[in-house]
Formats: C-alpha cells, structure tokens, sequence
C-alpha cells in the first residue's frame, strides 16, 4: 500500500480507536488497536529507510510529523493508558528482538560492517598539537572521523569547516584577542567571519585558511555533493591549516 495510503488509514484508525473508547464499544476497539499498531510499526519501518519522504495530503503528512516526531496521535495516548505504560508516541510500536536483528540487517549490515568502520578510522590521522585544543575542536574533529568511517561523506566535510571556525574561536578566546570593554569582552559572535580569520592569520596562512574556508562552503550551500577521497583531502587540509594556525600563535 502506498505510503499516503497507509498515513490515511492510520489517521482514520486513530479516530477509530477514540470513537471506540468513547462508546464503549470493546470489540470495535481491540479491532482498531490491533491494526493501528501493526500499521504504525511499518510505517515505523519505513521512516527508518527513508530520510525524505514525499506526502502530497496535508492531512497525511501532518500525521507523518506526529507520529516521528514524538508527538503521537490521541490513539497514542488511549493505547498508553490501557497499557498502563508511561511512554506514548514512537515507544509503542517498539520492535522485539527478532525485528531489530531484521531491521539491523537490512539497515546496516547489509552496507556496512565493522570492517569498513576501521578501516576508514585508520585513513584519517588525529589532529597534532603542541598544547592541545578545546573541547569542543576537540569533539568535532572526532566526529568528522567517526562521520568519514561511517561513509557520510558529505557530513565530513561539512564538518570540516566547523572545525576550522570553532578553532579560530579557540585561538581568539585563549589568546584575548578580542577587544576589551571595561569588563565586557566583544562576544564573538558580534564579529564577521573574515575579522575573525585575520585576527588568527596573516599572509598566507591567511589566503590558505579563506580558500579552504570558501570551498567547504560551497557544500553547505547545497550546491555539491563529495565522494570518499574528497571528503579525506578536505579533512587532512582542514587539519594541516589548523595546526599551523594553532602554531602560528604560539599555541
């Protein structure tokens, strides 16, 4: 059944379930709940493989939101309240061992292993510094390599420029470069990306750190999409330039 079909008939089981419950009618209800929960688990299914999905009714998209976005029906709630259960919304239509070792399977594994994980770890080298970075370079830089193990490509690199600007801001913040106030220091957010890089760089240090900065830019933009190899190359140029900046002042 078509995926707008199945949102439909979901939101009239949803109003099954209610007018049921309202009318005391058990046998109609057990009915509904029975389908209104095996129908969710699928579409549940397909949320899962589907990042995009494409829902021309408004009433069905808008029941698409509800149910992957925590929200839930008012058959949620029903449901939850029989069932004596806390959660509403996404936990009913939980998935039993059996289905999550199916559904892993078909999700992950039959793309992707361990394997390939390492493998694409070992292609990317850390970030090297003298005296260490913050927490939050620090946290991206990993997960610009955890994102090019798992083959996202596109998330490396755009994760790359966010690596360069949280490293500029490090740098800013740890040599006070900002402007002092009184008591108040600028907040960096009130600075232009280009003040930033120039307060940090020089030369060509400088031309290297806007090129680079411009091109993981373009990504962002929605007007590219990168393969493997660039997506490694932006990552170790990303690197190379906020190493030697971190060097450069002395850091």
């Amino acid at each position: 059944m078509p995926l707008e079909e199945d949102l439909l008939r979901l939101k009239e089981l949803d109003r099954n379930v209610v007018r049921a419950v309202c009318e005391s009618d058990f046998e109609a209800l057990s009915a509904a709940i029975n389908e209104f929960l095996s129908l969710r688990k699928r579409l549940t299914r397909q949320r899962l493989e589907d990042s995009v999905m494409t829902v021309a009714d408004d009433g069905a998209r808008a029941t698409l939101r509800a149910i992957s976005g925590g929200e839930g029906l008012p058959a949620d709630g029903v449901i939850a309240g029989l069932l004596e259960s806390p959660s509403s919304g996404g936990g009913l239509e939980k998935f039993d061992d059996h289905e999550l070792q199916e559904l892993g399977e078909h999700l992950f594994y039959s793309w992707f292993s361990h394997y390939e994980y390492v493998h694409g770890l070992s292609e990317l080298r850390p970030m090297v510094l003298r005296a260490g970075t913050s927490d939050a370079v620090s946290r991206l830089v990993g997960q610009a390599r955890s994102c090019y193990a798992f083959q996202q490509y596109d998330a490396t690199y755009g994760l790359c420029r966010t690596v360069i600007e949280a490293s500029v801001r490090d740098i800013c913040v740890r040599r006070r470069l900002l402007p002092d106030l009184g008591v108040n220091v600028i907040p960096l957010e009130r600075h232009t990306w280009a003040a930033l890089r120039r307060m940090v760089s020089s030369g060509q240090l400088e031309e290297r750190l806007r090129d680079l900065y411009a091109e993981l830019s373009v990504l962002l933009h929605g007007r590219k999409s990168v393969a493997g190899e660039e997506a490694r190359i932006a990552y170790q140029r990303t690197l190379d330039v906020v190493e030697e900046l971190y060097a450069a002042n002395e850091l």
